[in-house]
């Protein structure tokens, strides 16, 4: 099944299993993440090496369950990084096929604007990667958001072909990013935070599936988590009307389910190309929202001016996810920009039904900052509340120049119905990427069916 029957499996060196009380096994990795595995997980593992074949009679020795259950198992392992397989995932192509198929048309200059604030941390293995990249028409400048540490030196010293923007405050992502779109000269832009690391042929890839949409304003790549390297942390973001705005397919893990996927709502801000053409006609990022939704604000723009948002999940770019902004302002921001978003934006019965929703949810997060006495929160809460109301008549004017620039019958339902189908292999209550028995009977085996249905391969029924 999927190749795997003959095949010899053995043990990734980078993990080693772990299993504490009753009830919780764990996968952990040479950086300390844990991956929430069962009882089927630890006897896939423990029957390692051997071939599928032989993995599977042992495993069923010990378990009444299907042998499509054990080969599920196996199969999202090895995708994980769990498992290592050479032939498994061996290219089916010559290397000189796979250049010739990831090769632009031309070498259009893509402008790179990393937005730096105290990042000497993470700078240095960001820029390597740009440097090393197979695309190599680009222009690379760094916007600092006034580092006191010593981003800016050590930028300076190690990487003096970028080009620095310092600014003597820290106006926060969006206006960075729009100081370096006013220096920008490529006609392609590439936006990335401080805290992430690109696959050699990102780039590459990003500017060919740009080529390849002419409708195309914004190209994502697909982001994983950079200490849990197989595990997604997104291919562009989404909003509902409840919670906050999530990355899409968090903690899922890449078994080829994306293929096929077309379209998504929003691009994350993290990490896009965007088109010199697109960012013209769209404008620049609204500065107003300081970080976080800012990057759904301007896709929602570009979808309401007739681009799309296309993915393109074969470019990967690895995050560190949380190294750049610090847990209280990150609230601030988010709890005040959900519902700026909503104000300048949306419409009608749609935009009441996110208000209602949004303002019903923070009023139950401060009574229970109340009940638990967290004082700190609760006046998080409250300045995001006051920062919204100050900013109102700007959000009005900026509302009305979207709505009358606005596409005919471009509404903002229409974007939110392309949100993907949202699964997260995330254990809520410990926190982690979980991949066990109910994740794969109710995420996986459904791309697996359909990988087995386009090669005319399904043998077996689900049990």
């Amino acid at each position: 099944m999927w190749g795997l029957e003959e095949i010899e499996l053995k043990k990734s060196p980078f993990y080693r299993f772990v299993h504490e009380k009753d009830m919780d096994f764990f996968f952990v990795n040479d950086l300390g993440k844990r991956i929430l595995t069962d009882k089927v997980g630890q006897s896939v593992w423990e029957a390692l090496p051997g071939s599928g074949d032989e993995i599977c009679e042992k495993v069923r020795e010990t378990h009444l369950i299907s042998k499509r259950l054990v080969y599920e198992f196996l199969y999202v392992f090895c995708c994980a990084g769990i498992i290592e397989s050479k032939k498994l995932f061996e290219p089916k192509q010559s290397p000189e096929s796979v250049k010739e198929f990831s090769e632009p048309k031309n070498r259009d200059l893509v402008s790179v604007i990393i937005v730096t604030h105290n990042g000497r941390d993470f700078i240095s293995t960001c820029l390597k990667s740009i440097f090393w990249q197979s695309y190599q028409n680009l222009e690379v400048m760094c916007v600092d958001n006034h580092s006191t540490d010593e981003t800016v030196s050590f930028i300076k010293d190690h990487f003096p072909k970028v080009h620095i923007t310092a600014l003597k405050k820290n106006r926060h992502y969006a206006q960075g990013i729009n100081k370096g779109l006013q220096r920008a000269r490529g006609r392609y832009v590439l936006v990335l935070n401080q805290d992430t690391e690109l696959d050699p042929d990102c780039v590459q890839l990003l500017v060919k599936k740009a080529q390849s949409v002419p409708e195309a304003g914004a190209v994502v790549p697909m982001m994983k988590f950079a200490r849990l390297r197989d595990f997604i942390n997104g291919i562009g973001n989404q909003v509902n009307n409840h919670s906050w705005g999530t990355d899409n397919f968090i903690y899922c893990v890449d078994i080829g389910q994306f293929q096929e996927l077309k379209e998504v709502p929003s691009a994350c801000f993290g990490a896009v190309l965007l088109k010199r053409d697109a960012v013209e006609e769209v404008g620049f990022v609204d500065s107003g929202y300081g970080s976080f939704y800012e990057d759904v604000d301007w896709s929602f723009r570009c979808w309401f001016q007739g681009w799309k948002v296309v993915p393109e999940p074969q470019a990967v770019v690895y995050h560190e996810f949380g190294g750049s902004y610090p847990e209280g302002i990150k609230l601030f921001f988010a709890v005040r920009n959900r519902l700026r978003l909503v104000l300048k934006l949306f419409c009608g019965r749609v935009k009441l039904g996110f208000l209602k929703n949004y303002i019903l949810e923070d009023i139950r997060c401060v009574l229970s900052f109340v009940k638990s006495r967290q004082g700190r929160k609760i006046w998080i809460y409250v300045r995001a509340y006051l920062s919204l109301l100050c900013h109102l008549p700007g959000i009005a004017v900026k509302r009305w120049n979207v709505m009358r620039t606005k596409a005919k019958g471009m509404r903002e339902k229409t974007i939110l119905q392309k949100n993907p189908s949202f699964y997260c292999c995330l254990n809520a209550s410990l926190e982690m990427p979980e991949i066990d028995t109910p994740v794969i009977r109710r995420y996986y085996r459904r791309h697996l069916l359909n990988k087995e249905r386009d090669k005319g391969q399904i043998k077996e029924t689900c049990t």
